[in-house]
């Protein structure tokens, strides 16, 4: 690694001249790209109580992303996807952080965007298709990255809140704008949003064979396995309170993980996104995800690519995600082989960013 860059990658005997580097001895460690988490919510803080504290103060929330920036980057979660914020905080965290070492690099959609009343008020609420539209671009003038919209509501997503008729035009324009459109939609709305033809679809449990297949060659699933998962583990440790949501959460795991296998077997790109802050998942914990997407049907090799080059590919980020002569030196050491055991994506040994040591 020279001057933030990797300067050379093969066997030992075509090294160039490396007089003066500074050498590490990884042995028993495997070098992996720097992670890529394509669901985050940098102002959140997660937990049990995690929407209600998205009405903390602003500066609560402003510092709250600083801190999950520098706890990403310690996990060698090296760039992230912000697809939501109340009044568009995401946009000055990411631009707060913009070129510092001990921080993800961040693309962010600014704040989501919802039919009235049919999400938490944290949200922009629009009434009609020419709302959506002309809110989508309100987002990107004001600089978002993306744009986020809400498709369905409830638990299971039952409810669809956009037609594919109300969907389009906004897909159009974002396009047009050289710009992605992601899909909030966990029951019903996926097929919509399929339909609709947006880059992709968020959480994604209602997505069964049909929407994959409609999917593939052109929009993308995060799944967001973990926050599932982390709901079961609060109704196992918090005395009874949670017992109804421990049994609803395992319903939709299993249909999470139905999605995910429908996805797999029509093609459709798969990236990982561990939702935390808008979710009960803290940040850095994408190794999480990982884990339970080989739970979910794939192949350890399938899920770190999701984990990398995949995330990097949906976010439009050239070389985010990848290891290549001339590329960012972007890399993560961890103990042992995620290959043949995803959980060592836990036991990160080493980061850098941009060539720099991170931990």
């Amino acid at each position: 690694m020279r001057e933030g860059t990797i300067a050379y990658c093969g066997p030992d005997d075509g090294t160039p001249d490396h007089s003066g580097a500074e050498e590490v001895d990884a042995s028993g460690a495997t070098i992996v790209p720097g992670l890529v988490d394509c669901h985050a919510h940098f102002t959140g803080l997660g937990g049990a109580n995690w929407i209600a504290r998205f009405g903390d103060p602003d500066a609560d929330l402003l510092a709250r992303g600083d801190e999950a920036a520098r706890d990403l980057a310690r996990m060698g979660v090296l760039t992230a996807r912000d697809v939501g914020a109340p009044r568009r905080l995401n946009l000055r965290i990411r631009d707060a952080v913009r070129g510092r070492v001990d921080a993800p690099d961040i693309v962010a959609a600014g704040t989501w965007i919802a039919r009235r009343d049919k999400f938490p008020p944290f949200v922009v609420f629009v009434d009609s298709g020419a709302e959506l539209r002309a809110a989508a671009v309100a987002e990107m003038d004001a600089g978002a990255d993306l744009v986020k919209i809400a498709v369905d509501t409830g638990r299971t997503g039952d409810e669809v809140t956009f037609t594919v008729d109300e969907l389009t035009p906004t897909v159009k324009v974002v396009h047009e704008r050289g710009k992605k459109i992601t899909a909030h939609a966990q029951g019903k709305g996926a097929a919509v949003a399929a339909a609709a033809e947006v880059d992709s679809i968020e959480h994604g449990f209602g997505v069964d064979q049909a929407t994959a297949h409609r999917m593939s060659g052109r929009t993308a699933l995060v799944p967001t396995l973990s926050v599932l998962e982390s709901f079961i583990g609060f109704a196992e440790t918090d005395g009874g309170r949670f017992a109804e949501t421990k049994s609803a959460s395992k319903a939709l795991q299993e249909q999470a993980f139905a999605a995910v296998r429908a996805a797999k077997g029509a093609g459709v790109r798969i990236a990982t996104g561990s939702d935390f802050g808008g979710g009960s998942v803290r940040p850095g914990h994408l190794a999480w995800e990982v884990e339970m997407l080989v739970r979910a049907g794939l192949e350890p090799c399938e899920a770190l690519a999701s984990a990398t080059w995949i995330g990097g590919e949906l976010l439009g980020m050239k070389d985010a995600g990848t290891i290549r002569e001339g590329g960012p030196a972007n890399v993560l050491l961890v103990h042992g082989d995620p290959l043949s055991d995803p959980a060592v994506l836990w036991r990160v040994w080493r980061v850098y960013h941009r060539g720099a040591r991170v931990s």
